[in-house]
């Protein structure tokens, strides 16, 4: 039923009953628990909106996401190094959601330091390097429906997978003004066992990041990229006996 609430901002019993299948009665006593533990809250003419609890418990599942804890100080030390906007996404319903961000505040909302925002894979370089090698991922992807940000954005489903695959092989991938313009990113998977937990990049004005320091920028990332997925790794080899 919550997802309901991912698509429209405010829903009724009517509605909400249609969109799950179930009988009316089924979904006012379904909207009416969620109202009652705080999740959802009236809206007035028997309609329902998402409540601020839901983006309390977001932020709280963010926290307690264990690549965050172990990526925070690899990311404040890439932030000092390049002065860029570094962030750490996670993959979210063919989006990528920023759970951890560091840099300057002005570079503007579109690449601001607040974390939870969230942008379609398809045209940031963070859910790049996360499609390209993950197949449910890619496929999350580009289910999303695809809209050009900018001029720049790649729509194109056949040159989308083109990127990809040029990804996958080099181990990071960018953008070039293809969500903001004037703003351009670098990213590089974190991988656990050969699969994207999470993907690390660096965004900034096009001159700078893919500009005479774009080679260096790639190696950062990408040593930072290893390094998170090393020390996860660590921690799940020695959590192993425990859990035993």
């Amino acid at each position: 039923m919550l997802d309901c609430f991912a698509v429209h901002p405010e829903l009724g019993a009517t509605q909400v009953a249609r969109e799950l299948g179930v009988a009316k009665s089924t979904a006012c006593r379904m909207l009416s628990a969620l109202a009652a533990g705080g999740l959802l809250e009236r809206a007035g003419g028997g309609r329902y909106r998402l409540s601020l609890r839901m983006f309390e418990l977001g932020v709280l599942a963010a926290e307690r996401i264990p690549v965050r804890d172990a990526a925070r100080p690899v990311l404040i030390e890439l932030q000092q190094q390049l002065r860029e906007m570094v962030q750490l996404g996670v993959p979210v319903a063919g989006h990528v959601a920023y759970i951890d961000r560091y840099g300057h505040a002005g570079l503007g909302l579109q690449l601001s330091g607040e974390v939870l925002h969230r942008v379609p894979g398809y045209s940031s370089s963070s859910g790049r390097a996360l499609a390209a090698f993950d197949e449910r991922i890619l496929a999350d992807t580009l289910a999303v429906p695809r809209r050009k940000h900018t001029p720049f954005t790649i729509t194109d489903p056949d040159r989308l997978h083109r990127v990809l695959r040029a990804a996958r092989a080099a181990g990071w991938v960018s953008t070039r003004e293809e969500f903001t313009r004037g703003f351009s990113s670098i990213a590089a998977p974190v991988l656990v066992t050969g699969h994207p937990v999470a993907a690390i990049s660096v965004a900034g004005p096009t001159s700078r990041i893919l500009g005479l320091r774009r080679d260096f920028i790639v190696a950062s990332v990408c040593r930072a990229a290893q390094r998170v997925s090393t020390l996860i790794g660590d921690c799940l080899c020695n959590a192993a006996p425990n859990a035993s």
